[in-house]
Order: structure tokens, then sequence, then C-alpha cells
């Protein structure tokens, strides 16, 4: 199974939200070696980040290069898809609750919601469109986690269908517990047709 991941707070935030995208990601290379391979785009890596996940045979990262690093953002939102069709990617999941536009349709979607009006901007720019990038995740995202019972009912308030929106997580939307990484795993799986 390969999971692709847009992995900007994993690569890049050294707090809660890019501590709960490495757990979970390094939790799974771990515990299923065999039939696990993550891949993580993001359109740049913090420095403390850069050889973070370079033990792990079976997790692999990916930035813009040539001319496509001029324009980071718009790699990752336009232009991943060729990308993941060549690395046979059947599910992305968008950790900080966004997906590229376009995605191949043939790909799953996911994404983690950790609330509906609480959202880490990284920058002027990503301040100014967040919201119409999160309207267009909540409509084409296969699934949506939403990190707690409370989540859940503040995307159906907004709008979103409650069919697609599963709850995974505890008393701390951010702490990562065993339970939680195997849900995610029986999502993957699920979504992939191996279930």
């Amino acid at each position: 199974m390969i999971v692709g991941y847009e992995a900007n707070n994993v690569l890049r935030n050294t707090h809660e939200l890019g501590d709960f995208g490495r757990a979970l990601i390094e939790k799974l290379a771990v515990g299923h070696v065999a039939d696990y391979r993550a891949m993580l785009f993001a359109t740049r890596i913090k420095k403390a980040y850069c050889g973070y996940f370079s033990s792990y045979s079976n997790i692999s990262t990916f930035v813009p290069f040539g001319t496509a690093k001029l324009m980071p953002q718009l790699w990752m939102r336009y232009r991943l898809n060729p990308w993941l069709k060549t690395e046979k990617i059947k599910i992305f999941h968008g950790l900080n609750e966004e997906l590229p536009y376009h995605i191949d349709r043939g790909i799953k979607t996911i994404i983690t919601c950790y609330g509906v009006d609480e959202h880490h901007r990284t920058s002027l720019l990503d301040s100014l469109f967040w919201k119409k990038r999160m309207e267009y995740s909540f409509a084409a995202a296969d699934v949506i986690v939403a990190v707690s019972r409370e989540v859940k009912q503040q995307l159906i308030d907004a709008g979103v269908n409650g069919d697609k929106v599963v709850v995974i997580g505890g008393s701390n939307p951010y702490e990562l517990t065993d339970r939680m990484v195997e849900q995610y795993r029986e999502l993957y799986q699920t979504l992939a047709g191996e279930r």
C-alpha cells in the first residue's frame, strides 16, 4: 500500500501538527514495513527535518526542483498528478487539511481536520487563500477524518456531508495513540480495496 501525503507540516512544523504527522508516518512505517510505503510531498523541507526519515527504507520525500522551485505552491497545488501516477499512489492524505487541486479521481483522498476555524497558516499568501482551499478539500475528499466528535459536528454545521466524516481521535486532538494509528491503517486498507 502506497500512501502519498501533503507533508508541509510534517517536514516544516516544529509544533503539534508536525509532531502528529511525523508520529503517524513513523509508526506505520515501523509497524508495517512489508506492506506500507509513504511518499511525502512538501514545498520545502526545514533544515531540522532534512534527514529526518532517512533511516526508513519505506519513506521517501519529494520537493519541487528546477523551475518548479520558483513557485513551489503552484507545484504542490496543481502539478502533483504526474508524480502520483508515476509512483502508483492509491491514497493521498492531506495531513494539513488540504488536497492538491484536480487530483486524479482514481486516487482516493483523505484529509485530517483539526477544526473548521483552526488553520495553521504558513504565509500571508496562505492566509488569503486558505478558506477557498479548505472548501475545495472538504468537497473533494473521499473521507474527512475529524479529530473529535466536536470537530465532526463543526464540519456538519459548516455544510459538509456527514456521511464522509469519520472520527479518529482522543481527548487531545494532537496526541496520537497506537489505536488511532491502527484506525488510520484500517481506513487506508478500506480505501485501497484491501479489506
